[in-house]
């Protein structure tokens, strides 16, 4: 596993390029959020996403992944016609730790094991990320790190992170201890959005 590291929130353009050389190539990486640490690879890398949902313990076919976008744009690509006020609080709550459930076009996600009808999104506020995802030219899918841990329901620790994954992660971006809170969830496959889970973003906004 290759580890880079941001530091005062600043990632080198070289360990940027060498990162989307690494995605592109359809390698399976961990990154952080502005909520939680997340396994994440290229939408398109079919291999990887099932490497990463063998780590989560679920099927492709049954796993909930979403998708990281840098933009409403590539969200607009990935999902159906939404809401103007579900496009409101979107455009409120974004960049931010919030994911969103929409519904999917499934013209652009057939080639997926799962065929769930709807797509969580989400565009966090972590500048690297939506860099990355501008250069490599498409969403990357993800999960969040979950922690066997009785204590912690997620992995914090650069250190921890490394050591656990080390023979099964191709690259690591640290950026120093990562959150507790996941991202809170709203649901915007109906005309209005609805709260389905609280985490680190407050709401209603």
């Amino acid at each position: 596993m290759e580890t880079y590291r941001i530091e005062y929130g600043y990632l080198p353009q070289q360990d940027l390029k060498a990162i989307v050389r690494h995605i592109k190539k359809g390698n399976l990486a961990i990154f952080p959020t502005d909520s939680v640490y997340t396994l994440a690879c290229a939408l398109s890398a079919k291999d990887s996403i099932k490497r990463l949902c063998k780590l989560v313990g679920k099927k492709p076919e049954q796993a909930q992944l979403s998708i990281i976008c840098n933009d409403f744009s590539m969200i607009s690509d990935f999902t159906v016609h939404f809401s103007t006020s579900n496009f409101r609080s979107m455009k409120a709550a974004l960049p931010g730790p919030y994911t969103f459930i929409l519904n999917a076009d499934r013209n652009q996600t057939k080639h997926w094991e799962n065929k769930r009808k709807t797509l969580g999104v989400r565009i966090p506020n972590q500048e690297f990320l939506l860099e990355l995802i501008g250069q490599i030219g498409e969403p990357l899918i993800c999960s969040s790190l979950h922690s066997e841990d009785e204590l912690k329901s997620y992995f914090t620790e650069p250190e921890n992170i490394e050591q656990q994954f080390k023979d099964t992660i191709d690259l690591f971006v640290e950026d120093g201890a990562g959150g507790t809170e996941p991202s809170t969830i709203i649901d915007c496959t109906g005309d209005f959005p609805e709260l389905i889970r609280e985490g680190m973003g407050t709401w209603p906004l």
